[in-house]
């Protein structure tokens, strides 16, 4: 999971790992202590977020490609898919679904007044060639710093 909050710290974003979606959680104005679904479904996992203060924009990275099996598992109703999940968790490695290099990022618009949210970008390494498994993330000056679970280095991404 990621939280990010904004520039006017109104609002909160989380990104919801297992359910492959991004809520709004209200902190000012009328919606104060409403939680918004604002991404019902990403392409993949995400892990992390953070905003952009002066476009508004957030990003989440995604640090693994999307599981057939664990999308499965998110359509069956929550208490076979608890117990099921328990279960694929507790077998050796050597069974449990393998995940494969890749690295992910989606830039998302939160939605303000008349303006939808949106997810207005997604930016793809299918494979994980340049930098895989994504987990954080941060924004400064036009740029876009990518921390990794497995790179050796911090990946950067210009917004210019």
């Amino acid at each position: 999971n990621g939280v990010a909050v904004d520039k006017d710290e109104s609002y909160v974003i989380v990104s919801e790992t297992f359910s492959s979606r991004v809520l709004k959680y209200h902190l000012k104005g009328d919606r104060a202590g409403q939680l918004e679904l604002i991404i019902p479904e990403l392409p993949s996992f995400p892990d992390g977020a953070d905003c952009d203060f002066s476009t508004g924009f957030c990003y989440i990275p995604m640090p693994t490609g999307p599981l057939p099996i664990v999308k499965f598992l998110f359509s069956l109703p929550q208490v076979i898919e608890k117990h099921l999940r328990t279960l694929i968790m507790i077998l050796p490695r050597s069974l449990q679904p393998q995940v494969l290099p890749y690295g992910g990022m989606v830039e998302i618009y939160p939605g303000s007044g008349e303006v939808p949210p949106s997810v207005s970008r997604i930016f793809l390494d299918p494979h994980g060639e340049t930098i895989s498994f994504l987990t954080g993330v941060a924004v400064h000056e036009n740029s876009i710093y990518l921390g990794s679970l497995e790179n050796k280095y911090i990946g950067v991404y210009s917004l210019d």
